[in-house]
């Protein structure tokens, strides 16, 4: 089994977890150690990160700053007092590709759902690089048959497992934030929502029906030449797609989603981001939070949040 089969693997199924996690992200680093039969975070770090340290990609190398990025880690491990060498890790959304499939049925032999599903992830990635892989998760619902897919790059997963081997740690479990938060949300929240993953790079979004996930989608924000987006075009990026992907979810589901979470993962500028978003969104909206009475504050739970959904 390659090493990304085995790690998003672990991640799907939900195998014992590791006590502690660490977040990748291209604008901040940051991490958990929790005590698993409290069920609490007993320490924990943010740390900014200089531009161009981290660059995600599914096709091109992710860590541009090894040395830089080395220190900053340093920094937080020092932070959290690991009792284990074993970590569970999230890494950058763009640097995967990942679907919701829809299915009648599916072939009772593995190797056959595998080849099934190979065939409708090449068909939305005809180009598939030589070291490419995927794994799968069957997602199932009141009224349909989902698969979860993930495809990522063999090279690349390697590249984020041998940086973190330099402190002798081992990725148990990887994944990306917004599947870390559906599953938080989907423990405490009623009702089918869209949720709203925001980073300085992308934004993702993923609708939960029947307590299931649906639909994934991710976007880059593509900042023009010579000039970052603005606050307003982010947030007018993501209402536009928001309503765009309300609407095809109704005519796909025929089902209306009633509000949607968000969560902003940028450590400046949140809550007037925030303020903004929900004055130009047309449908209700809330602000993810999560581990309320954990003695972290309000801000350091939100940008924590993904690494809480995967391991509390």
């Amino acid at each position: 089994m390659s090493i990304f089969l085995e790690r998003v693997k672990n991640y799907f199924i939900q195998e014992p977890l590791p006590e502690s996690a660490i977040q990748l992200a291209s604008s901040y680093l940051c991490g958990i150690h929790v005590s698993a039969k409290e069920k609490k975070v007993k320490s924990h770090f943010i740390l900014p990160l200089e531009k161009g340290v981290i660059e995600p990609s599914f096709n091109q190398k992710n860590i541009k700053n090894p040395s830089l990025l080395e220190r900053r880690v340093k920094e937080g491990l020092e932070r959290l007092n690991l009792s284990e060498r074993r970590i569970a890790c999230l890494i950058p959304e763009l640097a995967l590709k990942v679907f919701v499939f829809s299915f009648d049925s599916l072939p009772s032999s593995r190797k056959e759902r595998e080849q099934l599903i190979r065939f409708r992830v090449n068909k939305q990635l005809p180009s598939l690089p030589d070291d490419a892989r995927f794994s799968f998760n069957l997602l199932r619902s009141s009224n349909s048959l989902r698969v979860l897919a993930a495809v990522g790059r063999s090279s690349l997963i390697k590249e984020y497992e041998d940086f973190f081997a330099r402190f002798n740690l081992k990725v148990g479990t990887l994944g990306i934030p917004s599947l870390s938060l559906s599953q938080l949300m989907i423990k405490s929240s009623e009702g089918d929502f869209l949720l709203v993953n925001i980073e300085e790079d992308f934004f993702s979004l993923l609708a939960v029906l029947d307590s299931g996930v649906s639909l994934y989608r991710l976007k880059p924000f593509m900042a023009e030449p010579q000039r970052d987006f603005s606050l307003l075009q982010r947030v007018e990026n993501v209402i536009k797609e928001v309503e765009n992907t309300v609407n095809f979810v109704e005519d796909r589901e025929k089902r209306r989603v009633q509000f949607f979470w968000a969560r902003l993962g940028f450590l400046e500028k949140a809550t007037e981001s925030f303020s903004l978003l929900r004055e130009k969104s047309p449908f209700p909206l809330m602000e993810m939070d999560a581990a309320e009475g954990s003695g972290l504050s309000e801000r350091e739970r939100k940008i924590l949040s993904p690494l809480i959904g995967l391991i509390l």
